[in-house]
């Protein structure tokens, strides 16, 4: 209220203010233009009459007339025969105009200040207005937020009182009762909880009832679905075959399917497989998982494993294939080099009908460390391993002479499979590979330098684990 009553006092003082300056400019306007309302004022006249040939003119024979209007019909020759020419009285004001031009920019500035005044004042006003409205509205919104805010105070402060009133009524209502009747009330406690408690176990075991419920409709529907999707001619096979075969079957349709089998050639093969590649390529861990896939889908256990790190860091992956024996120390892997050349020869003698698997790591430093022992061995493997129905799976750094023995590089190409890894920078693997040589397509001719992939559940953990409570998800 207080702001409003200063807002229209200053409306006031400039009203003020404002009418006394435009009175003023107006009033010296008008005073400045009255002259302008006279001829007499502004122009000089000339007296004359219509009696020339009179020596004194007098009355109404003396006539007057703004002179430039006489001089303009003295031009007309025979005035000046008819009239006598008085004397020239000059104007009042002679800068009578001046005093109108001077007057007008009075008035001019009188409107001028009225109209300002009007503009100012009213723009003022709307924007009071506009204030007081946003401040009302805020003072609204506070007031109702308040009566809000009171309202939900006193709601919990009745709520809280009828709590307090109600246990201190419970309490007096206990203290009354006798001691029969608090038994009573004891007993009648547990036996609802009992209740409850039945009650809660009862919606327990109906949940778990329509859970075991579903889970048989579900087999059910499972088992009808496979017999529909089964051929005739299999029902017997499928009706004998056991959860591990049926794990094996879809490992295999999985390698089958991936990149037109390429990898389960190379796996199924009784060439000697060898994998190249830098370090952090993961050679290691491609050597586990088709070492696995050997053991699960051909039956065929790993035999011997030679790797000077197998309980090191190797020790992880390796732990996985359950070898028969193992060879670590230097004097170790030489004797085992002998132990496979003499055991091709006798198997290939047995002709056996079982198969196994030969792992041998880092074959690049074994080479000098082993000397002619590691040199019979590779060659050897070059042919007896397929006769003795062994699976050779080799590790080395590159595919040149440094790894391998001078002279076989002929003999590698046709009877090895070289199949290079890669990493991106050094630590990650990449599902990137290169097969160098070994492979055939479908009319013999030698395929060289075939870029391929390795799926993403090509890893021994993920090969492991399919036989071994979690089964892969090909799909995914």
């Amino acid at each position: 209220m207080q702001e409003i009553l200063k807002f229209n006092e200053r409306l006031k003082a400039q009203r003020k203010t404002a009418t006394l300056l435009s009175a003023s400019l107006f009033i010296g306007g008008v005073a400045l233009c009255l002259p302008l309302f006279a001829d007499t004022t502004k122009y000089p006249e000339t007296l004359f009459c219509f009696n020339p040939n009179a020596d004194v003119c007098e009355g109404q024979q003396i006539k007057r007339g703004i002179s430039w209007i006489i001089d303009r019909e003295r031009r007309n020759f025979t005035f000046d025969t008819k009239v006598k020419f008085l004397r020239v009285i000059p104007p009042d004001a002679p800068k009578a105009p001046l005093y109108g031009v001077l007057g007008t920019v009075l008035l001019i500035g009188a409107y001028g200040v009225s109209k300002s005044l009007t503009d100012t004042q009213e723009k003022a006003i709307h924007s009071q207005f506009a204030l007081l409205k946003i401040r009302a509205l805020e003072n609204d919104i506070y007031v109702s937020n308040h009566l809000d805010l009171t309202a939900f105070s006193k709601q919990h402060q009745a709520q809280i009182t009828k709590e307090i009133i109600a246990r201190d009524t419970a309490g007096a209502i206990e203290q009354l009762k006798t001691e029969g009747e608090q038994q009573l009330d004891h007993i009648n406690g547990q036996l609802q909880g009992e209740v409850a408690l039945k009650s809660h176990q009862l919606q327990l075991s109906e949940l778990d009832k329509e859970t075991a419920k579903n889970h048989l409709e579900t087999a059910e529907i499972n088992r009808k679905l496979d017999k529909l999707n089964k051929p005739t001619n299999d029902t017997g096979t499928a009706a004998t075959q056991t959860p591990k075969d049926t794990l094996k079957n879809t490992l295999i349709d999985a390698l089958k399917s991936h990149e037109d089998g390429y990898l389960w050639t190379i796996i199924n093969s009784l060439k000697p497989l060898w994998l190249i590649g830098n370090q952090g390529s993961g050679k290691t861990y491609t050597a586990g998982a088709i070492a696995l896939i050997r053991k699960y889908c051909l039956d065929a256990p790993v035999h011997q494993l030679i790797d000077r790190h197998a309980t090191g860091d190797n020790a992880d992956v390796w732990k996985l294939l359950q070898a028969y024996t193992l060879a670590e120390t230097e004097e170790d892997i030489s004797t085992a080099f002998d132990e496979c050349c003499d055991r091709w020869l006798q198997r290939i003698k047995e002709k056996p009908k079982t198969k196994q698997q030969v792992i041998c790591d880092e074959f690049t430093n074994l080479k000098s460390l082993c000397g002619d022992t590691a040199i019979a061995f590779f060659k050897m493997s070059l042919t007896d391993t397929r006769k003795a129905k062994e699976y050779l799976l080799g590790i080395t750094h590159n595919a040149t002479n440094e790894s391998f023995p001078d002279g076989t590089a002929s003999a590698r190409k046709a009877g090895t499979i070289l199949l290079e890894k890669f990493s991106a920078n050094g630590e990650t693997p990449l599902s990137r590979v290169v097969v160098r040589y070994g492979l055939v397509d479908e009319n013999g001719n030698n395929l060289e330098d075939e870029e391929r992939t390795l799926p993403n559940w090509m890893h021994p953990e993920r090969i492991y684990q399919h036989f071994n409570g979690k089964p892969i998800n090909f799909e995914d």
